[in-house]
């Protein structure tokens, strides 16, 4: 019953997503100029609420009510400048995508990896359109309203014929066909673990989850965030049969730009030892755990998979090899775990760029030979991606997921 509401209520929100697209395509001159109205009078009323409150008695923040009420009058008053600024977002964060597949190119024709044709083509339309959209943000508010609705729209459909799917009882637990995932914006995703361990931590405490089936439970996927840094972004492992796989700028010697480009590690350690570690070593992070029941075809793919990465590895030593004070993280892990860790001798992960080449991207070559479906359209794979993906797969019927915790 808890598993049909929730996708009830998934059905309901591609209903309001669908409705919101339908509006901007129909009055797509004056639902930018509505909503930004709308907005100018909640803000307000907010304001007034806290005017009403501080009349009362009530100690209130005379600053705070004062910005509010500006923010309010330029809404109203001026609604075309916040719509302008959201397009100024979204073209900085297209010449950011832009940006980040030029360096993803510039990695792979140094390695000559196949495909990187499409990384040069898309960064250079990125680039234009970004470009074009923060030169002239008034101009292009028709095109950013008409993207906002086609994006609705998808969004919306999407999310109503999966949960059809679920409330009709589909079996897809053993579908093998990967597909292209339309997701919530990026900067959403990319945050979800670090807002639902906030309201984990704020509001309730968690049990494991399990569902037992027939099958060999031999694959779990690890997503870590922590409250700090960019592990409030997120970290993806793969534990195949009790040993962990993960994928990383771990020579610190290497990396360029605050750790988001080096030479990519790997390292394998055993589970057992690596929990713990990992709950030593930073004791604000959670792991989740999703457990996968693989059939032999699936397993066999998975191990195939995992086979073709070791014959590329060459075997690299942390500093803690030649100095015994070291504290970068991988020599601690090497002292926690005796993880053993190497290097790509080529290929596209030979190295590490946190936008693209990155944990979740190995991760996604390894299960998603089982059929995991998970490509997002955009190229870039955030951990809050994987975790929003499983979340939603633990709560529905005849899935993969078998397990669930939270350590």
């Amino acid at each position: 019953m808890k598993n049909k509401f929730y996708f009830f209520l998934t059905f309901l929100l591609g209903m309001l997503f669908v409705f919101i697209g339908g509006l901007a395509f129909v009055y797509s001159s004056y639902f930018v100029y509505t909503i930004v109205v709308l907005l100018g009078i909640l803000i307000f009323i907010d304001t007034f609420s806290y005017f009403w409150r501080m009349i009362s008695g009530e100690k209130v923040d005379i600053i705070q009510c004062l910005i509010r009420l500006l923010f309010g009058f330029i809404f109203l008053l001026f609604p075309q400048l916040p719509y302008s600024f959201v397009v100024i977002l979204f073209a900085l964060y297209i010449c950011i995508t832009g940006m980040s597949h030029f360096i993803t190119y510039c990695y792979y024709r140094k390695e000559k990896v196949s495909g990187r044709l499409i990384f040069l083509l898309s960064s250079i339309l990125f680039t234009v359109v970004g470009i074009s959209f923060l030169l002239s943000p008034m101009v292009h508010t028709k095109e950013m309203t008409s993207i906002l609705a086609i994006y609705s729209l998808y969004l919306g459909l999407k999310y109503m014929s999966k949960s059809i799917r679920e409330l009709l009882s589909e079996n897809r637990k053993n579908t093998l066909k990967r597909r292209i995932r339309v997701s919530l914006p990026i900067f959403l995703v990319a945050l979800m673990p670090r807002i639902v361990i906030e309201y984990i931590n704020n509001h309730l405490e968690i049990e494991d989850e399990k569902i037992y089936v027939d099958g060999e439970s031999s694959l779990e996927v690890l997503i870590h965030v922590s409250k700090d840094g960019f592990g409030a972004i997120g970290h993806v492992d793969i534990c195949y049969r009790d040993e962990v796989i993960a994928y990383g700028a771990y020579d610190e010697s290497s990396t360029h730009l605050f750790g988001a480009v080096g030479d990519g590690v790997l390292f394998i350690a055993d589970k057992d030892a690596y929990i713990p570690f990992c709950r030593l070593d930073d004791p604000t992070s959670h792991i989740f755990g999703y457990t996968l029941c693989l059939d032999e075809v699936q397993r066999r793919r998975v191990e195939e998979t995992i086979l073709d990465f070791k014959t590329n590895l060459i075997e690299w030593y942390p500093p803690f090899y030649h100095d015994k004070d070291a504290h970068d993280y991988a020599s601690r892990l090497y002292k926690g775990t005796k993880a053993q860790f190497y290097k790509f001798k080529k290929g596209q992960f030979k190295y590490y760029f946190v936008m693209t080449t990155n944990c979740v991207l190995l991760a996604d070559r390894i299960i998603g030979k089982s059929g995991i479906d998970i490509v997002n359209m955009n190229g870039i794979i955030t951990p809050g991606t994987y975790f929003s993906y499983f979340e939603e797969e633990s709560k529905k019927e005849n899935s993969r997921v078998v397990e669930k915790r939270l350590y």
